[in-house]
């Protein structure tokens, strides 16, 4: 019987790729560099800040730059959110309100920070009834490392096996698989170029938010 819904944030529930677009844009300028897409930036999202720089300035990590262009982007993504452009995925809502009214718990567990999380989340009030936000900074490791899931199993009274990991990087099931509950990858987030989606090894791959409902009704 499923007990909880777990999520990772960005490109599972909410489309940030805007923000990232904006203030990299906003820093690619400052640098005499020339602007990108956002759908180039979409690419990269999920592999989180520093490949988006690292992309987005053409470096690698060992450049002798890329640590304070890193401190420089996130400076700006935190003087972006109270602004932000984000939004939820077509449907999240109606995924949020569908949970909560078939008594299945729900949380967030994401490899973005706290001090990002927290205020990001409270620009939205369909997250008020999360029941829990798990951040690496609270465990000392992100994802695929599952100490981040077991801790919201634990804040959420639930057991592994009754819970699914609900994800768009090959990294969020890998991260479900070691803590071992069933992990479900959408097609709707910052699917990476390689490896395919069929190789991720999800106990599930939903191309609606409608789908994980029906699936999750089920299971109850």
């Amino acid at each position: 019987m499923l007990q909880a819904v777990l999520f990772d944030l960005d490109g599972t529930l909410l489309d940030t790729e805007p923000d990232f677009t904006l203030i990299l844009n906003k820093q690619l300028l400052k640098h005499g560099k020339v602007p990108v897409s956002g759908a180039s930036v979409r690419k990269y999202v999920s592999a989180g800040a520093g490949a988006i720089v690292q992309q987005g300035f053409g470096i690698a990590v060992s450049d002798p730059a890329y640590p304070d262009l890193l401190q420089e982007f996130l400076s700006l993504y935190s003087e972006q959110i109270p602004y932000t452009r984000a939004t939820l995925f077509d449907d999240i809502d109606l995924l949020i309100a569908s949970l909560i009214e078939n008594g299945i718990n729900w949380g967030i567990m994401t490899n973005k920070h706290r001090r990002f999380s927290e205020p990001l989340l409270a620009r939205f009030e369909n997250f008020a009834t999360s029941g829990t936000l798990v951040c690496p900074d609270d465990v000392g490791a992100g994802k695929p490392d599952p100490a981040g899931l077991v801790r919201a199993c634990q804040q959420l009274g639930v057991e592994a096996l009754q819970t699914i990991y609900v994800g768009d990087h090959p990294r969020d099931m890998e991260a479900a698989q070691r803590a071992g509950m069933p992990g479900v990858a959408v097609s709707w987030g910052y699917l990476p170029e390689l490896p395919p989606l069929a190789a991720w090894g999800a106990d599930l791959i939903v191309d609606t938010p409608q789908e994980l409902i029906h699936w999750c009704l089920q299971k109850t």
